[in-house]
């Protein structure tokens, strides 16, 4: 384990020196790091947050530090390659050079080829992955350019990112269970004022972020920031800004802000997950599909027919 120098709330290392946290603190460290979970014990997470409230066996499968056999799924290389070049030229563009190798491939013949099918392709792929680096095709990385030029052009989206640091990683202790946190957000304004998440997607209309955001979690993904960032920064922020922009022609970015009444059912829900995480951490039951009014035993479920059934049956009888 290294050595650490304590600075207020947060704990300064070499990036290249810290394997493991030891404190509570905001802390420089890369994101391999940081999805392996360096708390000194298991931590939770808001992405293992929603995994939870479904099933905690489902939390324990996907978590390096509480599945002894976990391996990290492949995912596609083409969307991986996009979504992850894409972060770095938002969040940390003077890492470009250093981390993505733009692939400009040919076929047998020497002809240009704009896919992965090729030997040259796969060989130049497989170089920088090998390197550390994340591969790119020549006519993706031209996508991505115009995607940052894009959201550059928003003018409230670009000053949201001005005046703060990216990718820090916060790790804090649950207020009333005492179990290790940890979030990861895009950019942390200096001021503490404000957070961002980045998101790319096919939709960035506001006004269907609301069902978007349910459907994924984002109100607790906020709500769970949130709470870390005021532990850690001593307040709370004002905002937490998704920054949303589309993966296609004209790349239409849009920065929305869940109400109130959002975070509050976020946090409820984190409260619920909060209590199944100290429940399983200490009695070691990862239980599946259980009734929350009694997590201890496995029942059987009483369920209705959801409301649209309901007028479907009326309407034909």
């Amino acid at each position: 384990m290294s050595e650490v120098m304590e600075t207020g709330t947060a704990l300064t290392v070499p990036i290249e020196k810290l394997t493991a946290i030891i404190a509570p603190g905001i802390f420089q460290i890369p994101h391999d790091i940081y999805h392996a979970d360096p708390a000194p014990e298991p931590s939770l997470s808001a992405g293992m947050i929603s995994a939870l409230l479904s099933a905690p066996a489902k939390c324990r499968e996907t978590s390096p530090r509480l599945n002894p056999g976990f391996e990290r799924p492949e995912a596609d290389e083409s969307k991986f390659s996009i979504g992850s070049v894409s972060h770095i030229m938002v969040l940390e563009p003077h890492l470009l050079a250093e981390r993505v190798t733009v692939v400009e491939a040919y076929t047998k013949d020497g002809k240009p080829s704009d896919s992965w099918a090729t030997a040259d392709a796969k060989n130049q792929r497989a170089a920088a992955i090998q390197a550390g680096r994340v591969p790119i095709l020549a006519k993706d990385m031209a996508k991505v350019t115009a995607a940052r030029d894009a959201l550059a052009a928003n003018s409230f989206a670009a000053r949201a990112f001005v005046g703060g640091k990216f990718e820090q990683s916060m790790f804090w202790r649950h207020p009333r269970y005492g179990f290790w946190c940890r979030a990861r957000p895009d950019f942390i304004a200096d001021s503490g004022a404000h957070l961002c998440d980045y998101k790319a997607t096919h939709n960035a209309d506001p006004a269907e972020f609301g069902a978007h955001a349910a459907r994924m979690g984002y109100h607790r993904r906020a709500a769970w920031y949130l709470e870390g960032a005021e532990i850690l920064l001593g307040r709370r922020p004002d905002h937490y800004w998704f920054i949303n922009q589309e993966t296609k022609p004209p790349y239409l970015p849009a920065v929305v802000e869940l109400d109130l009444n959002a975070i509050e059912a976020g946090q409820a829900e984190n409260d619920l997950a909060a209590h199944l995480f100290a429940h399983c951490l200490e009695s070691g039951d990862w239980f599946g599909y259980r009734n929350l009014s009694d997590i201890k035993v496995d029942t059987a479920f009483r369920v209705s027919l959801p409301p649209w059934a309901h007028m479907r049956i009326d309407q034909r009888n």
